[in-house]
C-alpha cells in the first residue's frame, strides 16, 4: 500500500490514516485501502492511534499539547480540551493520558464532566488501558517497573521489575516485551501479575 516508513496508523472505514516518516519531516495522510486515493492532511506529527466512531483523538505537537479531534467524515480538526497531554487513549467516557506538565504522570479526563483525575504520580514511559485495567511502565532510574491498576487508579500493583514496552491488551490477556528485546514476548492474565513467556510468539 505504501513504501513510506509508517510510525503508526489507524483504519477508519475504507481509509488508512497514516503517520509516516520522511527524510525532511513527518507526514500525515489518508490512503484508501485499494490505493485509489491519497490525501495529504498535515506535514507534522498527528498520531491517529486513538479513534472511535469516525473520530480520531490526538494531542497537539506544534504550538501546544491540547487535545484535538479529527472528524474523518470531513477531515476537519477541532480543539477539544486545553490540557497538556501526551498519548491520549479513549476508554468509555475518559481520555487517559500522560501529563506533560507534571512529569508525565498518568491522568484521565472525563469528556462528560470536564474533570481531571490523577491516577498515579509515577513517571510513565508507556501505557495501555482496557477492560477495567491499566498497564504501564514506571520510569525510574533505580527501580523501573511494569505495573497494573484499575482504571480509577486503585489496586496499584507491580507486574515485573525492569523496563518493558509494547504493551498490548485483549479481553483476557496482556502482552509485553522487555525493552531492547523484540524476540521474547511475555503475557499475563488480565488483572493478574504473574507472567510467563508466550511460547507461540517465540515459535
Amino acid at each position: 500500500l505504501t513504501r513510506d516508513v509508517v510510525i503508526t496508523g489507524q483504519l477508519v472505514n475504507n481509509y488508512l490514516y497514516l503517520l509516516t516518516s520522511k527524510s525532511s519531516s513527518d507526514s500525515f495522510y489518508k490512503l484508501k485501502i485499494d490505493k485509489s486515493e491519497q490525501v495529504d492532511l498535515a506535514n507534522y506529527s498527528i498520531n491517529p492511534a486513538c479513534a472511535r466512531n469516525g473520530i480520531i483523538y490526538y494531542n497537539g505537537t506544534q504550538e501546544d499539547h491540547y487535545l484535538y479531534t479529527l472528524n474523518t467524515a470531513s477531515d476537519v480538526s477541532s480543539e477539544l480540551w486545553r490540557g497538556n497531554l501526551w498519548y491520549p487513549c479513549l476508554d468509555g467516557d475518559y481520555i487517559y493520558y500522560m501529563d506533560v506538565a507534571e512529569n508525565y504522570r498518568l491522568c484521565r479526563y472525563s469528556l462528560n464532566q470536564d474533570e481531571v483525575q490523577v491516577l498515579t504520580n509515577d513517571r510513565v514511559d508507556c501505557f495501555n488501558v482496557g477492560n477495567g485495567y491499566i498497564y504501564y511502565q514506571k520510569n525510574d532510574s533505580v527501580s523501573p517497573q511494569l505495573k497494573c491498576m484499575r482504571t480509577d487508579g486503585s489496586d496499584n500493583r507491580v507486574v515485573a521489575e525492569g523496563n518493558y514496552t509494547n504493551i498490548n491488551m485483549t479481553s483476557h490477556y496482556v502482552y509485553f516485551q522487555a525493552f531492547g528485546d523484540e524476540l521474547t514476548t511475555y503475557h499475563t492474565p488480565l488483572g493478574g501479575t504473574a507472567y510467563s513467556v508466550f511460547a507461540p510468539a517465540a515459535e
